[in-house]
């Protein structure tokens, strides 16, 4: 179990369920099960083409 020290960032994943309206992937690391609408955006940079 992760400690709150310790928080996975869920960087090693693996696609366990899919379906029509989600996607469920399971974290290599730490064991625990996300829904793919629940990870935080990897994407550190919120920009857009159109602020280029």
């Amino acid at each position: 179990m992760s400690t709150p020290q310790t928080k996975c960032r869920h960087q090693r994943t693996q696609v366990i369920a899919k379906d029509d309206d989600a996607q469920y992937i399971e974290c290599l690391d730490c064991g625990e099960i996300l829904e793919v609408g629940e990870l935080p955006d990897k994407n550190e940079f919120n920009e857009s083409l159109s602020d280029a």
